[in-house]
């Protein structure tokens, strides 16, 4: 699996006044009194778009938008569907267990004590994604996926458009979008059925970027998208572009939404950590007859509604298109081992008065998902990456897939941003440059059978011999 370092960027660009004026763009958002919020995301820059016609690179003038709704479109789907529903949890499920172990930065034995992570971010990212590989790394991607039937990436493809359509249309008044993006080097002409795909089902943004010559800058470009989409809260991507960088995909959530029944906050209170670290923490407390709550002999659970534009107290049987699901292990037990068997659609809420009291909490963070993905068996997107652009100067492989993240939680609601990053490498080689050794320090060496490479002598040189 190929490493990548963090690259850390500012978004210094200059734009053109005629995108704005050209490529008028509305996000719906649905407010609480009913009007629309018209959310621009035309204001990247003026750089050319791009795609392919008849396997010929020329410039693309025109866009594609999701569909407008005259009112929210909440999620409804098919018993097939739901299914999809299902399968993709599984998968983000395996791949939080995964997360949650990962160490705070490679080569330390120290694991985060902080987690947060997109499922739907990530799964979005690798839906796009599965149209630019190889028959073999497409069905790796949907059979992890859990789409398995002989249309499995048509189900797919038709399933995250769903999604994406309904995300989009705000239910709730929750304001809750997502968007995604596709970077191509200049002059890279792209597939069309990967094109049509990435427009026609991701709805994605397409534009060249001169990655050869200008790394910082793209990647510049390509960090103002993320912040835009996220409400300024994600600003600067994990992920690590260079000359070779050929291709880069996103996809960005964002969520903003108060919750039905407002918290209280209660200052300062003891927090026992991860190995039985203490400190403490700003809390804030609920106690509410219509909420939901369980109990099993492992744990208890409450799910929190977030606010309906429309919310009537008085009717007990009201529900939200969006909540939390808060999981507290008994004392005795750990997550360890509550989580590994635990079933979101199986926990026994009933509703009843529940008093909670949880600290509020800030967080942000980022994921390297190569090798978490490659565990759970998509591994050809990292050999090989062929259905994307026409004729690259060298075979094309995804070299980084990540996750970077923000949320908070406190007495009004939640806030929440991801950005899943995957960067689409060639593998050309970079000019050579002049070897230089110098040993004026201790070297090693060897003298060998060349044929078979036995070693017949080693050693070392470390000092200089004192006389003859």
């Amino acid at each position: 699996m190929v490493k990548s370092n963090l690259l850390l960027g500012i978004a210094t660009l200059t734009f053109s006044v005629a995108s704005f004026a050209e490529t008028p763009y509305s996000m719906q958002v649905w407010l609480k009194n009913g009007e629309q919020q018209v959310y621009e995301i035309n204001q990247v820059d003026s750089i050319t778009f791009g795609e392919s016609s008849q396997s010929v690179y020329k410039p693309l003038n025109d866009w594609t938008f999701p569909p407008k709704y005259a009112a929210p479109n909440p999620l409804v789907v098919t018993d097939q569907e739901q299914s999809f529903v299902q399968t993709t949890n599984d998968f983000a499920m395996r791949c939080y267990a995964k997360i949650r172990k990962m160490p705070v930065e490679p080569g330390s034995t120290e694991p985060r004590s902080l987690h947060f992570f997109s499922p739907v971010s990530l799964n979005i990212a690798l839906g796009l994604c599965a149209n630019g590989a190889s028959a073999e790394g497409a069905k790796e991607i949907t059979d992890a996926l859990g789409f398995q039937s002989s249309t499995a990436l048509s189900d797919m493809n038709n399933f995250f458009q769903k999604v994406y359509n309904s995300i989009n249309s705000n239910v709730d008044s929750v304001d809750i979008h997502t968007a995604n993006a596709l970077w191509i080097q200049n002059g890279a002409a792209v597939y069309d059925e990967f094109l049509s795909q990435a427009r026609e089902k991701y709805y994605a943004t397409v534009r060249h970027l001169d990655f050869l010559n200008n790394s910082k800058n793209a990647l510049d470009t390509i960090n103002y998208w993320a912040a835009l989409m996220t409400n300024d809260r994600i600003k600067s991507l994990s992920i690590d572009v260079n000359p070779n960088t050929q291709l880069v995909l996103n996809n960005a959530c964002y969520f903003k939404a108060k919750w039905k029944f407002v918290f209280e906050g209660i200052g300062e209170k003891n927090f026992q950590g991860v190995q039985s670290q203490s400190q403490q923490a700003q809390f804030m407390e609920i106690e509410n007859k219509y909420m939901k709550c369980a109990e099993t002999d492992d744990y208890q659970a409450v799910e929190m509604d977030y606010v309906s534009g429309d919310f009537d107290m008085k009717d007990t049987t009201q529900t939200s298109a969006y909540s939390m699901i808060v999981i507290l292990p008994k004392k005795g037990h750990d997550l360890d081992e509550v989580l590994p068997t635990l079933q979101l659609n199986t926990i026994p809420f009933q509703k009843m008065t529940c008093n909670v009291i949880m600290p509020k909490f800030e967080m942000k963070g980022n994921y390297q998902l190569g090798d978490v993905l490659s565990e759970l068996n998509i591994n050809d997107i990292f050999t090989r990456y062929p259905n994307a652009i026409i004729d690259p100067m060298e075979s094309l492989y995804v070299s980084q897939i990540a996750q970077d993240y923000f949320v908070k939680v406190d007495e009004e609601g939640t806030e929440a941003a991801a950005a899943t990053s995957t960067v689409v490498d060639s593998k050309m080689m970079m000019p050579e440059a002049k070897f230089k050794m110098e040993c004026n320090r201790p070297f090693f060496f060897v003298i060998r059978e060349n044929t078979t490479g036995l070693l017949i002598f080693v050693g070392e040189y470390d000092d200089v011999p004192q006389g003859n």
